[in-house]
């Protein structure tokens, strides 16, 4: 039966306010989300693409799959919209490409430079470059124009790198998407690394940057072990753990994964005061300015969002064959081992063992140290080594780590004479200090003494071999000037007519400066030393080293909770969990570590000066004016104190060209 009138507008009416009502609910919930920041308005994308920057985006896409090693852009750095010109290079690639290309950059700089000086000043543009120039900031100021003439900036193109590195990351990026997964993350973080290091297991800065996350000591050794025998920043299953609880770390503290990930290149401490400053992202890209936040801190994250797409599109490429993971056997080990029983017992290389355990050290590797009790060691899996895991004899196992033995090098010593003292060979003395063929030393150097060797040949002292390796040591109390290379070692006599500077590529010989405690004595029934601090040592990691909390060795020196430790500077502490000599071991092996790792991925090919100008800080003249880590420069200048850098001062700066 169908309905009366009178239902049949009731009903109506009724349908009517429904939809009024869920319209004025919308229009509310419309109105309330406008309110919101911008940055609330991409909360279902956890890694948003804001307009502001668009540009860099691109720019960064065009890098990555563009743009060869072989070609750089010549761009504003202010807006990557803007590309002048791309130019041809030689490829890094070839012998000699840097001397090559370093003065053709400079030039194709300079001339940018120029065009945009020349415009800001109102010359009518002539040529052809002048011209397109002058298009590309048509309605600009000259205010903009000089501004841009300071901006001129080279990229170069990252396309064949970048191509490699998706090839590498295959072995691991979806066991790196599963642990970020797992923690709650989003699983695009895995892509970081393209950005950090080309998925490079071996990737290493100059400022100690390690592994294909990038971790720098000082954070690394928050969520990873880092000592002499084990670098865990190298082995990319573990480091992408400790990135995960890192860039968590950052999310929570900072609330947004823009915000994280620029905190990841720029720090923690200082995207908080970013934040503070400018609340959100897209206000604190266009108008922070503050301390070291300039373009590298400034592009990441737009470099990380390239990245992202870049290795998606790749990685469906279907004639690309990616690296696939391998599978492993796992197994802890319950006491110290040397890594050459493993090798016999397993019958596996040694190199076998390094490729499948990329945190062991170089020292462990070589037979100087054990690796660790507790270790989980990796080896190829196989039905075999499986059951071998639990044939591996006691015997063979050791109770302690072998101990570090050094000895500091005195007036009148020479290497052979420091080798036979100690019964050890000349060659393994300079493997395990990473001495040239010609075993320069130095007075208060400390040269690691390796294990004895067991020899029945020993050699005279009159010896025409020894005669070869015989030096005299020079003694590093002179005074310092640019022209005798601040002591660094030179070669022997009867070749002193080479330059000097190619011994000093050769020499890698630990110059560490004081690391001996001195002043010993007891106070209040306390042992306490006095050292002088070395660059790279902080209050926390001396107080690691000690055993006591860094806390009480600011109360010790009277240190305020913000006091930061500068090298040269003189400390006391406390020698109660520790000897000395063990503390000593540790300090050492910490900067022979990092001079080790430095030494590996670079080498010294020459020596310039430098005069120190009024304003000039350590910090700038190492990181601005000649990228170089503070240790590096203190070991060509052994004798000037850098918290009292003068004006006219003349510094030796050592050339370095990656290996």
């Amino acid at each position: 039966m169908l309905p009366n009138s009178a239902t049949q507008i009731s009903s109506a009416t009724k349908l009517t306010n429904s939809i009024v009502s869920k319209l004025n609910f919308a229009f509310f919930c419309l109105l309330f989300f406008s309110l919101l920041s911008p940055e609330s308005t991409f909360a279902a994308n956890p890694f948003p693409r804001y307009p502001v920057i668009d540009n860099n985006v691109q720019f960064w896409e065009k890098i990555y799959s563009r743009y060869s090693t072989s070609q750089a852009v010549v761009h504003d750095s202010k807006n990557l919209g803007i590309i002048y010109e791309v130019i041809p290079i030689i490829s890094h690639l070839i012998p000699g490409s840097s001397k090559i290309n370093k003065p053709i950059l400079k030039g194709i700089k300079k001339k940018y430079s120029r065009i945009l000086t020349q415009l800001a000043k109102g010359v009518k543009p002539r040529s052809e470059d002048e011209k397109r120039v002058a298009a590309l900031f048509a309605k600009a100021s000259s205010k903009r124009l000089k501004e841009a003439a300071d901006s001129v900036r080279i990229q170069i193109g990252q396309k064949d790198r970048f191509l490699e590195g998706v090839i590498r990351s295959g072995a691991y990026i979806a066991k790196i998407k599963t642990i970020f997964r797992k923690k709650g993350l989003p699983e695009d973080l895995a892509y970081l690394p393209h950005v950090e290091s080309s998925f490079n297991l071996n990737a290493y800065s100059k400022f100690g940057a390690s592994g294909i996350w990038q971790f720098t000591r000082s954070t690394g050794r928050q969520f990873l072990t880092i000592n002499y025998e084990i670098d865990e920043r190298q082995d990319p299953i573990l480091a992408s753990h400790a990135s995960a609880k890192f860039l968590k770390k950052n999310h929570q503290l900072l609330g947004s994964w823009p915000l994280a990930l620029t905190a990841y290149n720029y720090g923690t401490s200082g995207m908080l005061r970013a934040k503070k400053a400018h609340l959100r992202y897209e206000k604190i890209f266009t108008r922070y300015n503050q301390g070291h936040f300039k373009f590298a801190s400034r592009n990441f994250y737009s470099e990380f969002l390239a990245a992202v797409k870049v290795a998606k599109k790749l990685e469906k490429d279907p004639s690309l064959k990616l690296r696939k993971p391998v599978r492993k056997l796992h197994f802890t080990l319950p006491a110290y081992i040397a890594v050459q029983d493993i090798s016999k017992h397993f019958n596996v290389s040694v190199d076998t063992i390094k490729k499948h355990n990329p945190a062991l050290r170089r020292p462990v590797l070589r037979g100087k140290k054990y690796i660790p009790k507790g270790y989980r060691l990796r080896l190829p899996y196989s039905s075999q080594y499986k059951k071998l895991v639990a044939e591996i004899p006691n015997h063979i196992y050791h109770k302690r780590q072998k101990p570090t033995k050094f000895y500091r090098v005195r007036q009148g010593d020479t290497a052979g004479k420091i080798a036979r003292v100690h019964h050890v060979s000349l060659k393994s003395l300079r493997n395990s200090n990473n001495l040239d063929s010609n075993a320069a030393i130095f007075v208060g150097q400390n040269l690691r003494i390796p294990d004895r060797y067991v020899s029945r040949k020993i050699e005279s002292p009159g010896s025409i071999s020894q005669v070869r390796q015989k030096v005299t040591v020079r003694n590093t109390t002179r005074a310092s000037t640019g022209k005798d290379l601040n002591n660094i070692p030179l070669l022997t006599e009867g070749k002193k007519h080479r330059p000097a500077w190619k011994s000093i590529q050769k020499a890698r010989s630990v110059v560490l400066g004081e690391l001996g405690v001195f002043n010993v004595s007891k106070k209040n029934n306390i042992t306490q030393g006095t050292i002088t601090v070395q660059p790279q040592e902080s209050l926390e990691l001396l107080a690691d080293w000690l055993k006591i909390s860094a806390s009480s060795l600011r109360k010790l020196n009277n240190f305020s909770d913000t006091r930061q430790l500068h090298p040269d500077e003189k400390m006391i502490i406390a020698l109660v969990n520790i000897s000395t000599k063990k503390f000593e071991e540790k300090r050492f092996d910490f900067h022979l570590e990092t001079e080790e790792d430095f030494f590996n991925a670079y080498k010294i090919v020459g020596v310039s000066t430098y005069t120190v100008k009024n304003g000039d800080t350590v910090w700038d003249i190492c990181r601005k004016k000649f990228d170089l880590p503070l240790w590096l420069l203190k070991k060509y200048n052994t004798n000037l104190d850098f918290s009292r850098l003068r004006s006219s001062q003349q510094l030796t700066i050592p050339v370095v060209k990656a290996i």
